[in-house]
């Protein structure tokens, strides 16, 4: 991505005092939301600034290769660098909760035009699915959110996703591609437990008329293996 203008947004986004304030507030509610359960070590994941980092720059991605037009890829990047920001609150809700600081926050910046801030706080209330909404940006940002499952994400020393050493998405020939490069087999385990990180991409590939792969370690995988994990799964 070699977009100038989005380089002094993204600057002014993650300079700001009240974003990194946020940020902190994250990075602590995450650590004690990892150690109160054995259950929650397994699942807990990065909702700070390197996750968002990374979703808002494969929503710019996502979205450039199916062919939005560039102002609404530029709006989805700064929708996923902000898009987890109501975690401050808890995680219940915080797709919710996150859209009620969207306008204030863009407000105060003076970035975006009313409108373009109603897309973002939009994108951000229904990033966990896009259910709810006709609204790209956020059908994008809900692939990118849930397919960040990585080693990188992963805060639980007994997590299953830890043996997710990286990932890649793209789309190419009408396809979205979310390729998992695992260092046991023990790491698509990390996928069955949060379940959203399959069934949400697929859905959301299929209301945009794409069809979608999954890899793991550069073979196609069709998760045949699902229907016997038995283990807990995360909702």
């Amino acid at each position: 991505m070699n977009n100038e203008k989005l380089d002094i947004i993204k600057e002014k986004i993650i300079s700001d005092k009240e974003y990194q304030k946020w940020m902190k507030e994250i990075a602590s509610y995450e650590e004690n939301f990892a150690n109160s359960s054995e259950f929650n070590n397994k699942i807990a994941l990065d909702h700070g600034i390197d996750h968002m980092n990374r979703v808002a720059t494969n929503v710019y991605k996502l979205m450039h290769e199916y062919g939005c037009d560039s102002t609404s890829c530029n709006l989805g990047y700064i929708a996923g660098l902000i898009h987890d920001i109501g975690i401050i609150n808890g995680k219940k809700n915080h797709a919710a909760n996150g859209s009620l600081m969207v306008r204030p926050f863009l407000k105060r910046l003076d970035i975006l035009d009313d409108k373009e801030i109603d897309i973002i706080k939009d994108a951000v209330a229904n990033h966990g699915s896009g259910e709810n909404t006709d609204n790209e940006i956020a059908l994008f940002l809900a692939i990118a959110d849930k397919a960040d499952m990585c080693k990188k994400r992963s805060l639980g020393n007994s997590s299953p996703i830890q043996d997710i050493q990286k990932y890649h998405v793209d789309i190419s020939n009408n396809t979205l591609n979310i390729y998992y490069e695992l260092s046991s087999s023990k790491g698509i385990e990390g996928l069955y437990i949060i379940p959203k990180s399959i069934d949400v991409p697929k859905s959301i590939a299929n209301r945009l008329g794409i069809q979608i792969k999954f890899y793991i370690n550069d073979q196609e995988e069709d998760f045949s293996s699902r229907s016997s994990y038995t283990g807990e799964i995360y909702k």
